[in-house]
């Protein structure tokens, strides 16, 4: 009986090795770095109207914090940066197009984004917040009820405020820009 049962548990566990092994996935090779070194470049793709990650000077130049960065990043790659402007409610889509290389933006790590493109490390933590004036009655976001609210397409404050179902409800209008 016991030779019984440790063949039958040798067994399974024979079939169970090579099941798995027959359902093993291809891995999709990444060529980006190639491809971004033949270029001798990478596209950068951003929202050139959100200050101070990325945004146009007086003279029409982009610059901001971001632009610094990814600047000083490809200068260590030995490859230059080329800049472009996307709307930011489809750049996720200009990425997957392969339009841009890179997002170098403020993008917030979402697990569905995480689903539909790789990140690198986070190297800046930040959330949502009600911006007013120094005078200004509102001070929670209950106070948001019957009042207009400017936040940008396809973005972290645009998900905040849709995950507050109450707060969304209330407002008079969700204007949304950009």
């Amino acid at each position: 009986m016991k030779k019984k049962l440790v063949f039958l548990v040798i067994a399974i566990f024979t079939l169970g090795l090579l099941i798995s092994g027959c359902g093993k996935k291809e891995q999709a090779t990444d060529n980006s770095w190639k491809e971004i070194q033949q270029k001798g470049k990478f596209v950068l793709g951003l929202d050139d109207s959100f200050p101070p990650m990325g945004f146009k000077d007086d003279k029409g130049q982009i610059i901001g914090f971001d632009i610094d960065m990814a600047q000083e990043a490809a200068k260590r790659m030995g490859v230059k940066v080329e800049l472009k402007p996307v709307q930011w409610d489809g750049v996720l889509l200009s990425l997957n197009n392969k339009d841009i290389d890179v997002i170098w933006n403020g993008l917030t790590i979402t697990d569905k984004r995480k689903q539909q493109i790789a990140f690198s490390k986070v190297y800046l933590q930040n959330k949502q917040i009600i911006v007013t004036n120094n005078d200004s009655n509102i001070k929670t976001k209950k106070d948001l009820a019957g009042k207009k609210v400017g936040l940008q397409l396809g973005s972290s404050s645009e998900t905040a405020l849709n995950a507050d179902s109450a707060t969304a409800k209330s407002i008079k209008e969700n204007k949304k820009i950009f």
